[in-house]
């Protein structure tokens, strides 16, 4: 049984807004207890059919006729095989990926960090002033330039 219920306004909300009915389902407790009855009951069947299979299939695996059972099980209603899960995706024959390279962000990420590795090998690379100014702790001389020739 369905039954609509009217929201009231909050506090602090206008009143003069239309308020929108709310759909409130009453279910009978019966009824409830009736379906998980079900449920669980399907749930059992379901079980114990996996078993049986399960100690059928084991016995012919030790009879050498597990094969056979097989054919017998892939051949659906219309006496064709059923297609097998890498025909249905398919996938075909894909080499195994790392996790890194299935995500596009990271593998730039990465690529970036390499590629900083590589730029402090070939130049030297500004990391920033480390405290306060202290001056030239080395002293000035005039024969070294460090600086980037611009063409």
């Amino acid at each position: 049984m369905a039954t609509f219920v009217y929201n009231k306004p909050a506090e602090g909300h206008r009143a003069d807004k239309a308020v929108k009915p709310v759909l409130k389902v009453k279910h009978d407790v019966k009824e409830l207890e009736k379906f998980f009855n079900e449920t669980q009951e399907e749930k059992k069947k379901k079980k114990e059919s996996r078993k049986e299979a399960h100690k059928l299939a084991l016995i012919a695996a030790r009879e050498g006729k597990l094969q056979e059972m097989q054919e017998e099980e892939s051949i659906g209603e219309t006496g064709k095989r059923a297609i097998g899960y890498q025909i249905m995706k398919n996938k075909g024959l894909t080499a195994r990926r790392k996790k890194e390279n299935r995500n596009a962000r990271v593998k730039k990420r990465n690529k970036y960090d390499t590629a900083k590795k590589k730029l402090k090998s070939i130049r030297a690379v500004y990391e920033g002033q480390k405290g306060p100014y202290m001056g030239e702790l080395t002293g000035i001389s005039k024969k070294i330039s460090r600086s980037v020739k611009l063409d």
